[in-house]
C-alpha cells in the first residue's frame, strides 16, 4: 500500500504552528512528493519537529512519499503480526532517553511533589496551545472534574454528554454529583450533535460536556451557540484531541490527557486543564489542591478539593518529552492519510466507510465501518487477528447507557441514541500510533482488504 505520487508543487513558507491543521498541511505536500524546510514557530512541543523540517530540502523532487518520510518511520523487530498498540513502543529510544534523563534530575533534588518543573510544564502547555492558562493535574479524569467543578457543575445539576466515550467523562459528571443527560451523535465522526443537544436541555442543565471522540474535533461553533443561547457552560473533553485545531477556543475550560496511551503521553499519568479565562483557572487550581488558597499551603479558600495536582516527577517528564507531540503528531497525520488514500477503493464500492482526511483531527485512533452492520464487523476483526494476526479493535465496546450499573434503569432508561447505537454496531479500529511502521501499515490494509472479501 501506497501514497499516490505525484508531480512535485511549489510550497509557501508560511510558519507551522504545530496544530493539526498545519500538520494535515505538511502531510498533503508529503503525499504530493513535497518535502520542504518550513520555519515552525518556536515552542517546546515544536521542537523536534523544527529540527527535522529544517534539515529538509527546499527543492521539489520527484521522489516518492514514503520514500521522503522514511527516516520518521523506523521500521520495528519482525514479527509475526501486526499489534494494536505495542507497550514497547509508546516511546521511541530518544525519549525513552529524555525521561530517564529528567527522572534522574528529580532524583538529585528529591522534590518528587512540588517543585519547578510544575509550573514550567504548565506553561509549555499552555504555550503550545495558545491558550493563556494551563492547570497540570494528576490525570484526565481529574482535569474532567476540576473543570466541571470550576465551571460551577454542582450536585443535582445536569450535564450533556455523549454515550459513547471512555468510563471518565460519565464518572467526571458523577463525580460532581451531578447527573450526566444523553444527547445524540452526529455521523460517521460519532461527536455530539447540537440539535440533539438543545432537545435535552432542561431548567438544571448546566453544562454542555462535548468529547472530540477519537481526535476529531466536535461542532464546537455549534454547540457554543446552543449553550449561549441557554446560558450553559462548555467544558471539552479533548484527552484525545490535544494539538487539533480549535481545541480550547469554544469553551470555558478544556481537559486534556497524557496517559502513556494518549498522543502525547508521560510515563504514568497526567492531566491538564486549559482555559483562556484567569479566574477559572485559578478555581482550578483551588479545587486541584485541597481547596487551598493559591500560594499558601494548608490555608483553605474552599470548602473542600482534591488531591489532583500533578506531581513534580511527572511533570518534569512531561517537560522532557514534550518536545516530541508535534512530530508524533506529524507521523500519525501522514499514516492517516496513507489509510485514507488505501481504502478509497472499499468506500468507493460501498463496503466500507473510513474518515475524511481533515485538518482537525489528531487521529488518536482510526476508525472504519464496515457495510452490513454488527456481524460483518465482528467477522472482520476475528478475521483479522486469526488469519492475518492483525489486531483490531472497538472504542467503545459498552455505550453508557447500556453499562450494567444500578444507576442504568433510573437515569437512561429513556435513552434513545439511534446514531449513536447505530455507530457502535459498526465501528471498528485499526492500528495507529505513533511507532507504527509503513510496512505494518501495508500489512494492515492488505489483510482488511482479504478479511472484507471474505465477509462478504
Amino acid at each position: 500500500m501506497t501514497v499516490s505520487a505525484a508531480e512535485p508543487d511549489t510550497i509557501t513558507g508560511s510558519p507551522l504552528l504545530g496544530d493539526s491543521s498545519s500538520l494535515h498541511r505538511v502531510a498533503q505536500d508529503l503525499a504530493r512528493g513535497v518535502r520542504a524546510a518550513h520555519p515552525v514557530r518556536e515552542t517546546l512541543a515544536n521542537r523536534e519537529l523544527a529540527k527535522v523540517l529544517s534539515s529538509w530540502d527546499s527543492s521539489p523532487a520527484a521522489v516518492h512519499p514514503d520514500a521522503l518520510v522514511a527516516p520518521l518511520f523506523p521500521e520495528p523487530p519482525p514479527a509475526a503480526g501486526v499489534p494494536f498498540l505495542p507497550k514497547e513502543r509508546l516511546l521511541s529510544r530518544e525519549e525513552k532517553s529524555a525521561a530517564a534523563d529528567a527522572f534522574a534530575r528529580v532524583l538529585e533534588t528529591c522534590e518528587f511533589t512540588s517543585g519547578p518543573a510544575v509550573t514550567a510544564f504548565e506553561d509549555a502547555v499552555a504555550d503550545y496551545l495558545a491558550l493563556s492558562c494551563a492547570v497540570a493535574t494528576g490525570s484526565g479524569t481529574d482535569a474532567l472534574i476540576i473543570a466541571l467543578r470550576a465551571v460551577g457543575v454542582g450536585p443535582g445539576d445536569e450535564v450533556i454528554m455523549p454515550a459513547n466515550s471512555f468510563a471518565a467523562t460519565e464518572n467526571a459528571v458523577f463525580a460532581c454529583g451531578a447527573v450526566p443527560v444523553l444527547a445524540d451523535v452526529t455521523t460517521p465522526d460519532g461527536n455530539l450533535d447540537p440539535e440533539s443537544v438543545a432537545e435535552r436541555i432542561t431548567p438544571r442543565t448546566v453544562a454542555v460536556l462535548p468529547v472530540h471522540l477519537y481526535g476529531k474535533l466536535a461542532d464546537m461553533a455549534g454547540l457554543r451557540a446552543v449553550a449561549d443561547r441557554h446560558g450553559l457552560r462548555i467544558v471539552e473533553d479533548a484527552c484525545q484531541a490535544l494539538g487539533v485545531t480549535g481545541v480550547g477556543q469554544h469553551s470555558d475550560a478544556t481537559a486534556l490527557s497524557f496517559n502513556p496511551y494518549k498522543n502525547v503521553g508521560l510515563c504514568g499519568k497526567a492531566g491538564a486543564v486549559v482555559t483562556g479565562s484567569a479566574e477559572i483557572a485559578q478555581r482550578c487550581r483551588v479545587i486541584g489542591y485541597h481547596g487551598f488558597e493559591p500560594g499558601r499551603k494548608n490555608v483553605k479558600c474552599e470548602a473542600s478539593g482534591l488531591n489532583a495536582r500533578i506531581d513534580n516527577t511527572m511533570a518534569a517528564i512531561g517537560l522532557a518529552l514534550l518536545p516530541w507531540t508535534s512530530l508524533r503528531g506529524l507521523r500519525r497525520t501522514y499514516l492517516a492519510r496513507r489509510y485514507v488514500d488505501a481504502l478509497r477503493p472499499l468506500a468507493e464500492e460501498g463496503v466500507l466507510e473510513a474518515p475524511a482526511f481533515a485538518p482537525d483531527h489528531s487521529w488518536h485512533l482510526f476508525p472504519v465501518l464496515p457495510a452490513g452492520g454488527g456481524a460483518v464487523r465482528d467477522a472482520v476483526l476475528e478475521d483479522l487477528a486469526r488469519t492475518s494476526r492483525v489486531e483490531s479493535d472497538v472504542y467503545y465496546p459498552v455505550l453508557t447507557h447500556r453499562q450494567e450499573t444500578p444507576v442504568r434503569e433510573r437515569l437512561f432508561g429513556r435513552a434513545h441514541l439511534p446514531r449513536t447505537e447505530w455507530l457502535h454496531h459498526r465501528v471498528l479500529h485499526l492500528p495507529m500510533h505513533a511507532g507504527l511502521s509503513l510496512g505494518e501499515q501495508d500489512r494492515v490494509v492488505e489483510a482488511l482488504y482479504a478479511a472484507m472479501r471474505r465477509a462478504r
